[in-house]
């Protein structure tokens, strides 16, 4: 997990430091003394998990956990025990009270894995007649039809899962959504689409056509999906060929 620390004091941040490095699971990005510094880093890296100081100069790690990204995990690192209703109104994954031993800082880490495992793992389930998908997204639990779903996307270390009414955008890889879905009627055509077989109206050697947007079809996926649309009864329209017929042909 991708983490990093925050601390205005430099022999916490290096105990810190320390504890981190034992946990072969944790790769700690950077440690700052200048809340400043890490923001921008968080802003440019995003990391998974921040250790976070609260009561620093110039900015408080409150008002820090206020502005980040939902999905960004957050351990606070305190001396102070006032700011614990704080940390619960925040839902950080753990409050940790200066000093804490190493022990302490493990069972913290262990509940940032949990909620880091439950937020990448989607699953698909059946809702009557309908199959249905479902993510962690903004601490939330989404549940979508799967015949809802245009299209999904790679972005860095996002997907965003378009439908017609909303954009959702959960942190997973889209690998791991293309395995999920691999036997409901989707299929990968590009290293960053997944397309529905359903929703292609046209296509060629190098482009599908769907009624929301055109997507490349990728060298690597060609035969693959070229086999399937083969193979697949649908209504669907292949692009005519530019290539000039035999004039010989009967």
């Amino acid at each position: 997990m991708k983490c990093i620390a925050i601390d205005d004091e430099p022999l916490a941040l290096k105990l810190l430091a320390g504890y981190c490095s034992r946990v072969p699971s944790i790769r700690l990005l950077g440690a700052y003394t200048d809340p400043l510094d890490g923001i921008s880093y968080i802003r440019s890296m995003k990391p998974d998990l921040i250790f976070l100081d609260i009561r620093m100069p110039d900015i408080s790690g409150i008002n820090i956990a206020q502005d980040l990204d939902k999905d960004t995990l957050i351990i606070f690192t305190t001396a102070h025990r006032e700011y614990a209703v704080e940390g619960f109104e925040l839902d950080v994954v753990d409050y940790l009270l200066k000093p804490f031993g190493f022990e302490r800082f493990l069972k913290a880490y262990a509940k940032a894995e949990e909620r880091f495992t439950a937020l990448q793992k989607p699953d698909l389930r059946h809702a009557g007649d309908d199959k249905t998908v479902s993510f962690k997204y903004n601490y939330q639990r989404i549940r979508l039809p799967l015949h809802s779903i245009l299209y999904i996307e790679a972005d860095n270390d996002y997907i965003k899962i378009v439908t017609p009414d909303k954009t959702y955008t959960p942190r997973m890889s889209l690998r791991a959504m293309e395995s999920l879905l691999s036997a409901s009627g989707f299929i990968r055509v590009h290293k960053s689409f997944i397309v529905d077989v359903g929703k292609i109206k046209s296509f060629s050697k190098e482009k599908i056509i769907t009624d929301r947007k055109q997507i490349p079809l990728g060298r690597s996926y060609c035969k693959e999906f070229l086999d399937k649309m083969a193979s697949a009864k649908q209504d669907i329209a292949a692009t005519p060929s530019s290539e000039p017929k035999n004039p010989a042909a009967t």
